[in-house]
């Protein structure tokens, strides 16, 4: 893996966060944020330290899917040292990000409806305006440390052709540039207040992630290895998993792993 900068550390003034991004490692291009947090975290990267970079070539995306990340966007990634929790905990760290980026999107910009899709988008409308992609290393079944990776479209104003019926940015949205600085510091702030919260009590996270959902309470497809899954997206599990409502009456539960929607 090559960046084209030497990962200057640097520090946010007036930074109110414990650890999030109180040592940011910046680059101007990598391949990936996550892989370069991922070896940091392997050579002893401590909880809270961010890879930051102005653009990723080969961006990642839930089940190896490209992410699209330009100079527009805000790409980064945050090591995560979670205490006592199994490997089948750590999709639920995808819906705490995806929440932080919701609230930070609604504080900043009220005029905006931004929610989130299971398992880890954030939208607006039925664009994707955000997402997280959260990587673990685990010895048996124990967390040793996650790697969250979280790309934003702030500034982005052309997308491709693939993109453009399922992805918008802030900067669309809005009609305006937005202040990078500004949205990562206030991001950090409530990801790492959510992360806070989520070690004491994960369900506080999930009755946040339930009021932001674009999708609870309507009829949706789910594409799994046997097919296609229709019904009605009635719930959240205690570990951020989807309960479906079959017309059947039978619920069935849908991991992040096991499937994902089709729009």
């Amino acid at each position: 893996m090559v960046w084209t900068s030497p990962g200057e550390v640097f520090m946010f003034h007036s930074l109110r966060t414990r650890t999030f991004g109180q040592k940011i490692h910046s680059y101007s291009k990598v391949a990936s944020t996550n892989d370069v947090a991922y070896r940091l975290a392997l050579e002893g990267g401590e909880e809270g330290e961010v890879v930051l970079a102005r653009e990723q070539t080969r961006g990642k995306g839930r089940g190896n899917h490209y992410w699209f990340s330009p100079p527009g966007s805000l790409s980064f990634s945050l090591i995560l040292r979670p205490q006592g929790i199994a490997s089948s905990q750590v999709p639920g760290l995808n819906i705490l990000g995806a929440v932080g980026i919701a609230i930070t999107c609604g504080k900043m910009f009220p005029t905006l409806s931004s929610q989130i899709r299971w398992p880890n988008d954030t939208v607006i409308g039925k664009r994707k305006v955000g997402g997280v992609l959260c990587r673990a290393r685990c010895r048996e079944d124990k967390v040793i440390f996650v790697v969250m990776g979280i790309g934003v479209n702030l500034n982005i104003e052309e997308f491709p052709p693939s993109l453009l019926s399922t992805a918008t940015s802030l900067k669309r949205e809005l009609g305006y540039t937005v202040e990078k600085e500004t949205f990562l510091r206030t991001l950090l702030q409530e990801v790492e207040e959510l992360y806070i919260a989520s070690e004491q009590d994960f369900s506080s996270i999930l009755d946040r992630a339930r009021l932001l959902s674009s999708l609870l309470g309507k009829q949706v497809r789910v594409q799994t290895g046997q097919g296609e899954i229709a019904g009605l997206a009635q719930d959240l599990d205690e570990e951020g998993n989807l309960i479906l409502r079959l017309e059947s009456g039978i619920q069935r539960k849908i991991t992040p792993e096991e499937g994902y929607l089709r729009l």
